[in-house]
């Protein structure tokens, strides 16, 4: 029952994201493009609104029935649209290149339920809140705010301030049916697949050439699927789900980088055409980009400043900037209400990331020594008096990321390349702001990763810092897009 309960999930989301779009008479796009935008935009929306429910008191139970009168609403309401809506841009790209984004989509979405969920982050930061709502209907409950481990270190239930929008659609997906560890991944399977649509989307606005390269671009780059793809060969793939080399799943930082790039890609739509509804759609996905996990939070602060410089520059574009920004604000803020009465994780950045923090380990500060006593045993002691400078190491591991073509294809070199250091670039707005976004991103998790309280080469096996880079996909592919040229030859 919970397969039929994911698969009416896809359908509610995605109706409500289409109704909410504007018209393709303002915003054109195919159809391939519309479904991916509108099923991570439903997606958002109905994160942020259960989210709200939460605040209110109201119970998951209670909160299931909103996503499916959602989907019916916009159903019904897409009848009546139709006249006025518009007809299908053609896809921008060639037929080869479309049967490729299909194969590699619809591979993607098998391998995400091939298997359950079996990896620790899947199981212990996502499906165990998502039981709770399922079984308990709140998120204030005891099984995650009042445990704490007897040794005092850290907490039974690991990141209780995380937030709940991956929680949400497992526990949407499980409400009729039972819990079935591999249909709740339902809703998480289809974040390698929209984000080339969403990024088509984005740029069809330059031109179609850019839509389309920038569609197989994103496909392309190996980490949306595996981490150092085929690094052991193919054991790695044999050993997907077993180990931390399969990035689909349930995890949740493929689902920052769709909403992040959804919003991005829907602001810079909605400020070439100067549409305040395509900013408040982007504004709703920026909101849904915080409700998949913590570094959404610090990213949605990433692109609001970002906006802020831009908006010093003509052209301002204040009637699509104050909606995208005032309409993310109020859609996060209930969850800033709800993270409020919840336990902080250990790594409290809000108490790390302090100029005395920063400047120590910019000057030199040695790295930490792993302080959780089961993460100690069976490693060697470490030389606390010959420890290495923490800098060094999250530079090298950044360098690494930068320069690993296992991961990332040309992803990074495309990057650097597209920066806006021509005067013809720098004219574009649109272009400004990505850059911003994406080397405020940068500096975000350099410095995150500065001060962590964490043991950096622990925090290395574990697939740091490539998976907080993951979520800048998006953006980089879009500012690359946005380099090539404008007009169709």
């Amino acid at each position: 029952m919970s397969l039929i309960t994911g698969l009416l999930f896809l359908v509610c989301a995605t109706l409500i994201g289409r109704a909410l779009l504007p018209s393709r008479t303002i915003l054109s796009r195919s159809l391939w493009e519309e479904l991916g935008v509108a099923y991570l935009l439903g997606t958002g929306v109905v994160t942020v609104v259960i989210t709200a429910g939460f605040v209110a008191g109201l119970s998951m139970s209670l909160l299931w029935w909103l996503p499916l009168i959602g989907g019916i609403a916009a159903f019904a309401l897409d009848g009546q649209r139709k006249a006025v809506i518009g007809n299908y841009a053609e896809v921008p790209w060639t037929r080869p290149i479309g049967l490729l984004l299909a194969v590699l989509a619809v591979a993607a979405f098998l391998a995400t339920i091939a298997l359950p969920l079996n990896e620790f982050d899947a199981i212990y930061h996502w499906a165990y809140r998502g039981k709770v709502l399922l079984h308990e209907g709140t998120p204030l409950n005891e099984a995650i705010t009042g445990m704490v481990n007897a040794d005092g270190y850290g907490r039974l239930v690991t990141h209780p301030n995380y937030p709940f929008g991956i929680p949400i659609l497992e526990a949407w997906t499980a409400h009729w049916g039972g819990w079935n560890a591999r249909w709740v991944q339902l809703p998480l399977s289809l974040w390698s697949a929209c984000l080339p649509m969403a990024v088509a989307f984005g740029l069809r606005g330059y031109s179609n050439q850019a839509a389309s390269y920038g569609a197989l671009l994103t496909a392309a780059t190996p980490i949306l699927y595996s981490y150092n793809f085929l690094e052991d060969g193919f054991d790695s793939i044999s050993m997907a789900g077993l180990t931390s080399t399969l990035t689909l799943g349930g995890g949740a930082d493929l689902a920052v980088m769709a909403m992040l790039g959804a919003a991005c890609a829907l602001f810079i739509r909605a400020r070439q055409v100067d549409c305040k509804r395509a900013a408040i759609c982007a504004g709703l996905a920026l909101a849904g980009t915080v409700m998949m996990k913590n570094e959404g939070l610090a990213l949605a602060g990433v692109c609001l400043l970002a906006l802020l410089l831009v908006s010093f520059i003509p052209p301002r574009r204040t009637r699509v900037a104050i909606p995208f920004a005032a309409v993310a604000v109020v859609s996060i803020a209930p969850w800033l209400g709800l993270r409020a009465q919840l336990p902080a994780i250990d790594e409290n950045y809000s108490e790390q990331m302090t100029v005395e923090n920063v400047m120590h380990y910019l000057g030199g500060g040695r790295e930490l020594v792993e302080k959780a006593p089961i993460a100690m045993s069976g490693r060697e002691q470490v030389d606390l008096e010959n420890a290495p400078a923490r800098i060094g190491l999250v530079l090298t591991s950044f360098w690494e990321e930068f320069s690993d073509l296992r991961s990332w294809g040309l992803l990074w070199l495309l990057m650097i390349v597209a920066l806006p250091v021509t005067r013809q670039r720098l004219a574009d707005p649109e272009t400004r702001w990505l850059a911003l976004v994406v080397l405020g991103g940068v500096c975000l998790y350099l410095l995150i990763l500065l001060v962590t309280p964490w043991n950096f080469p622990s925090l290395r096996d574990k697939g740091i810092p490539e998976r907080l880079l993951v979520h800048l996909v998006g953006p980089i592919v879009l500012m690359f897009g946005a380099a090539l040229p404008k007009k169709d030859t």
